[in-house]
């Protein structure tokens, strides 16, 4: 068996999205070792993808610095970030197949909930893109659509990924529903139809509760995948903090 490899494990945060993002900002940055961070919203926050338009009228949403598309940050959404430096095994140049361990990773998190999911193949995610029965409201949503090597339970996705790259490093994001808030995202994407646009949501969309009839605690999720990188990538956590490199990072874009 080979030696484990130890990275470090920052606290759970549970606050304000736009103060996530500065400091996942910051991570990829500065990135002094790799590094795995979980976190939550206080409050509903919509998060938009950074080349994506803004949504309804009225709506005051918050914007990453990955792509893709919305994101209804509900304090029932737990958020997981992952840096590696350029190199690690686990960070390849494909950017698609850097996203295979982590999808591998949380189908086996989940098993260990008593939840049987698996990955979206290369094959399926791009017939679910190329689908032409998919509203514009529906393909804004992160959670509407497919990716490869995210995790589906019975087609519904419940496990989303976003990635971001820097001079130093690889930010790999993930996104888990305790519960899914389709009617809240719904109603931030705009659209004539909401209760439409909601029932189209949860046809492809899910979370644990939904699927397992109860929300495991943010710290349940935690200690499984904590479980999961040590069975299967070998992988041990190291509790940490933030380093004052970052910390100060973060201070410059909060007084931006």
């Amino acid at each position: 068996m080979n030696e484990p490899e130890f990275w470090r494990l920052l606290p759970f945060h549970r606050g304000d999205s736009a103060g996530h993002i500065q400091s996942s900002d910051a991570l990829v940055r500065v990135l002094p070792m790799p590094t795995l961070w979980w976190h939550a919203a206080q409050r509903n926050t919509l998060i938009l993808g950074a080349g994506q338009r803004d949504t309804a009228p009225g709506a005051s949403p918050v914007r990453r610095s990955s792509g893709g598309t919305a994101v209804w940050a509900t304090p029932e959404v737990l958020g997981l970030d992952v840096a590696l430096p350029h190199g690690h095994r686990l960070a390849p140049a494909d950017i698609v197949e850097g996203y295979r361990w982590l999808g591998e990773t949380w189908v086996e998190a989940l098993r260990l909930l008593d939840i049987q999911g698996r990955t979206v193949s290369i094959a399926e995610a791009r017939e679910a893109h190329q689908a032409t029965n998919l509203t514009a409201e529906v393909r804004g949503a992160c959670f509407g659509g497919l990716s490869p090597y995210e995790v589906v339970v019975d087609g519904r996705k419940i496990v989303g990924f976003a990635q971001v790259r820097r001079q130093r490093g690889v930010l790999l994001q993930a996104g888990l529903h305790l519960r899914f808030d389709a009617e809240g995202l719904a109603a931030q994407l705009g659209g004539e139809n909401p209760a439409r646009l909601s029932a189209a949501l949860r046809q492809r969309a899910t979370g644990v509760e939904e699927v397992s009839g109860s929300a495991p605690s943010p710290e349940t999720v935690q200690a499984a995948f904590r479980h999961a990188l040590r069975n299967i990538q070998q992988i041990e956590l190291r509790e940490g903090a933030w380093s004052e490199e970052e910390l100060h990072l973060m201070e410059r874009h909060a007084s931006v």
